[in-house]
């Protein structure tokens, strides 16, 4: 391996469409980091990978995720797109025999999660889910603390996660309205809450949840239409 570890970003996307997070968020974070050089870009199509690459001065442009993931010149992909998308593009990484890094959530579903992470620990391959929440100096200083004894014996604690309810969407976003996706408040809102949560009091012992959709349709802002929306919107854990 290079000095550096050499990365592949599956969709740092500059062009209209793209989701924003891999170019605004991962890029910057990875240039900051002394030991890390971006190698690669990958995105879906051959003009929007090449443009990506120039604006961010990388020599290697891909719209297939296997050439990437198998070019000797990354070490590491990271891919950070639409959830429905995760488990190809890890899967891809992973047959390479390359560590990858994922955006949360994992997967559109819990088969989806358990067959990738299965796959990694057969191939003995490093992996990483983006719960940056865990990683938070706040929450690793909690954690300290209840592990010191600080508080004494945790009885009961109680986690509320409040987010902006949305009602219309312009089309790139409408496809979070199904539950199929596995984009909603339950899997991303909640999941990043409840996993710096047990990060800092342990994971469960038993669980009971309900979700259900309050907001069944959505406004497709580009058509002005209404869509009908069955992700989750309102859950009790």
């Amino acid at each position: 391996m290079a000095a550096k570890i050499r990365v592949g970003i599956v969709g740092a996307t500059v062009t209209p469409g793209g989701s924003g997070w891999g170019a605004n968020a991962h890029v910057p974070a990875l240039r900051a980091l002394p030991d890390f050089e971006i190698t690669a870009v990958c995105t879906a199509h051959e003009d929007t990978a090449k443009a990506s690459a120039a604006a961010f001065g990388v020599g290697l442009a891909f719209h297939n995720i296997e050439d990437m993931a198998n070019h000797p010149d990354v070490d590491l992909v990271v891919v950070c797109v639409r959830v429905p998308w995760h488990h190809d593009l890890v899967m891809a990484g992973l047959r390479a025999g390359k560590p990858v890094f994922c955006e949360w959530p994992l997967g559109a579903n819990l088969a989806e999660a358990e067959e990738m992470a299965e796959f990694a620990r057969g191939r003995a391959l490093k992996t990483m889910v983006g719960l940056q929440g865990r990683s938070d100096p706040t929450v690793r200083y909690t954690r300290d603390l209840i592990a010191q004894g600080y508080v004494g014996d945790v009885l009961a604690a109680n986690l509320s996660i409040v987010t902006t309810a949305s009602y219309e969407r312009a089309a790139g976003r409408l496809w979070q309205r199904e539950r199929a996706a596995g984009a909603n408040t339950l899997t991303i809102a909640g999941g990043h809450g409840i996993d710096a949560m047990c990060s800092i009091l342990g994971e469960f012992a038993e669980v009971s949840a309900r979700a259900v959709t309050r907001v069944t349709e959505w406004r497709d802002t580009d058509a002005d239409k209404m869509v009908p929306v069955d992700a989750p919107d309102a859950i009790g854990v």
